[in-house]
Formats: C-alpha cells, sequence, structure tokens
C-alpha cells in the first residue's frame, strides 16, 4: 500500500501576496515623492524631550540632560545658517570667518580639546543650519572631541542653567 502526497494549491494566495506588495510599493513611492517635493515640511519626530524637561518645567530653561555621558559637562554652541555662537562665552563667529588659520573657533576647540575627557560640545541647530552644521560636525570630529546635536526652533531663546554639585 503506497501513501500518496498531500498537493496543495498556493496560487491563489500568491496573488494575494503579489497585490500586497503592490500596494506597499505604491505608499513607498508615493511618501517618497511628497518628501521629494515639500523638504521644509520634514519634521524629525524622535526627540526624547523627556531626558532634558521633565512634566512641568520651563522648556525655556536648558539644564543638564537626563541621558548623557555623566563623566562629562555640556558645552552648548548654537549653530545657525551663516554663523555659529559659543552659548557660554556669548561670541558670534560668521561662517566665513571659518576659512582663515586661528580663528576663533579654532581656538575655543583648541581649549575644549585640551578638556575632551571632561567636555563635550552640543550643537543646538538652528532651522536652515543643515550645511553648516556637517561642516563643523567634521571640524569637531577631526579633532576628536565627543559631540552631540538637537535641532533647536527658529525663535526659542537659549537659556543655559549649571547644576550645582551638592
Amino acid at each position: 500500500m503506497s501513501m500518496e502526497e498531500a498537493q496543495c494549491d498556493t496560487s491563489g494566495f500568491q496573488n494575494i501576496v503579489l497585490m500586497l506588495i503592490g500596494v506597499l510599493m505604491i505608499l513607498l513611492i508615493s511618501n517618497v515623492l511628497t518628501i521629494i517635493s515639500n523638504p521644509e515640511n520634514i519634521q524629525i519626530g524622535s526627540l526624547v524631550t523627556g531626558a532634558v524637561y521633565t512634566e512641568g518645567e520651563e522648556e525655556d530653561v536648558l539644564g543638564t540632560p537626563k541621558f548623557q555621558n555623566l563623566r562629562q559637562d555640556p558645552i552648548y554652541v548654537e549653530v545657525r545658517p551663516d554663523r555659529v555662537i559659543l552659548v557660554e562665552e556669548d561670541v558670534e563667529i560668521l561662517a566665513r570667518d571659518l576659512m582663515f588659520e586661528g580663528n576663533e573657533f579654532e581656538k575655543f576647540l583648541t581649549k575644549v580639546e585640551q578638556m575632551k575627557d571632561r567636555r563635550y560640545i552640543v550643537l543646538l541647530l538652528r532651522p536652515d543650519a543643515a550645511t553648516f552644521q556637517r561642516q563643523l560636525r567634521k571640524i569637531i570630529r577631526d579633532r576628536g572631541i565627543g559631540m552631540g546635536f538637537e535641532p533647536w526652533e527658529y525663535e526659542r531663546p537659549i537659556i543655559v542653567q549649571r547644576q550645582t554639585e551638592e
């Protein structure tokens, strides 16, 4: 007595899978075309705002982040499309001044480089500063200095508040 193998027709299932893949491709293409045609409408939604602010805190005050490297203190640098502002020192450096050797930003990086085991740089990125911040990130990385960045609204003030050691 021989046993016959069971045959199963999956052609109906394959049609459903192909239609589902087609629908997903149409959604993907339409989303990509929307992003390409409206790049100014892109919003970053992956920031953990609870890392810096707790409920009921003043959101204009930038304190020490809760999820940070506890061995290092941040140095905040505001990045605008045409300039960089050293927040703690209140020094503005124009983008065109970075082309010259011995500029203020290089002097600042030299100071930070000497204490890079205790300090790191946080770039606060204003709108339209993407191109300039890439240049700054390369300069900072070349020096081996730790760095982070955070998008910052255009009119939002930067108020740095240091935590006192107890």
